[in-house]
């Protein structure tokens, strides 16, 4: 979704039906017409538009059945109360009780958007004031309620449908972050677009990219080692969350603050390069360390070498560096050819 169209979402019609594995079915309730408390489910909505890209697979039912809800094709509610039932049915452990709920939603332009979010009840209580009366709170207590806080939607997909057939969908699952869970894949018969072995090599681009955008500003022992750095760190197989991005920075770059052009650097490198809202675990066997390395002095002195020749490095006690190297053979000891004219 662009900015223009999260800054234009709407809600055109919702509903939401009981879904837990200590129900023996789903409680199949009626659609909520005119939609209430917009602000408030927008706002969740808008909290969880960071997610990984997924795509219907050929003959999915969830993608049959919102088409036939986007044309009129069927009723909203029986078509719904559809979904809930199969959501359930796929569920194979302990499901906490929660609610299934459908939005249809606007996002400007005539484009619409289906969200499909699994919302977990809270168990809650609630103090009530009396007007003028006694200073003793009334408390209430509820479990069927809805809260703010991230956690409490469980699982959110987000559909757009495409012409004809297929859609995208971005699916954001706090059990299994990096990639779904096994039933709620199977309920939308998706498949993830994004391979974890070609985000990582994006990954390393990006960062690679603010590297040497940053080098001259970043702590000595980082400006002379970082590309290095970047290697040694996504070699251990970290998992990327653009939700927290702070313990990679910090391994790649070092304390940053808030504001810093490393950061502003580092989230546009990712968007240009396609990763900035995907949840992955970084593979390994993909970050292959380069072949040829550089040494550069503070006379401007360069030496070139793979990592099986790498020149020994001697402090002296004059607080001057030794670099020794070991070779078979010289192959150029010459100048360097000029080019240009010079200019007395």
């Amino acid at each position: 979704m662009t900015d223009e169209e999260k800054d234009a979402l709407t809600i055109r019609r919702m509903i939401f039906h009981v879904v837990g594995k200590s129900l023996e079915d789903p409680i199949l309730l009626d659609e909520i017409t005119p939609p209430q408390h917009q602000d408030f489910f927008l706002e969740r909505v808008k909290s969880s538009l960071r997610g990984n890209l997924f795509a219907f697979r050929d003959r999915s039912t969830t993608e049959d059945i919102l088409r036939e809800i986007a044309t009129g094709g069927g009723n909203f509610t029986e078509r719904t109360q559809a979904l809930a039932l199969d959501f359930q049915s796929r569920h194979k452990k302990t499901m906490s009780v929660g609610v299934f709920f459908i939005f249809e939603l606007g996002a400007g332009d005539g484009a619409t958007i289906y969200a499909l979010v699994k919302y977990d009840n809270e168990d809650v209580v609630r103090y009530v004031l009396e007007a003028g009366g006694s200073s003793v709170p009334k408390l209430e207590r509820f479990q069927e309620s809805f809260v703010r806080k991230p956690e409490a939607m469980q699982k959110i997909a987000l559909v757009r449908l495409d012409d004809g057939a297929g859609g995208r969908i971005m699916v954001r699952d706090r059990s299994n972050t990096a990639h779904i869970s096994d039933y709620f894949e199977g309920f939308l018969q998706a498949r993830r677009v994004n391979a974890a072995t070609d985000m990582s090599e994006k990954l390393m681009g990006a960062l690679k990219d603010t590297f040497k955008a940053n080098r001259d500003s970043l702590p000595e022992e980082i400006k002379k080692s970082g590309v290095n750095r970047i290697y040694e760190v996504l070699r251990q197989g970290p998992r990327f969350d653009p939700e927290d991005c702070e313990p990679l920075v910090t391994a790649c770059f070092g304390v940053q603050p808030e504001n810093s052009k490393v950061r502003r650097d580092l989230v546009r490198n990712l968007r240009n390069r396609g990763v900035s809202e995907e949840t992955f675990d970084v593979s390994p066997e993909r970050i292959q360390k380069p072949r040829r390395h550089r040494m550069e002095t503070v006379e401007g002195v360069q030496i070139s070498y793979d990592e099986e020749n790498r020149p020994a490095v001697h402090g002296r006690e004059d607080g001057r560096q030794e670099i020794v190297i070991v070779t078979a053979g010289l192959t150029r000891d010459d100048a360097e050819i000029e080019t240009g004219s010079r200019r007395g």
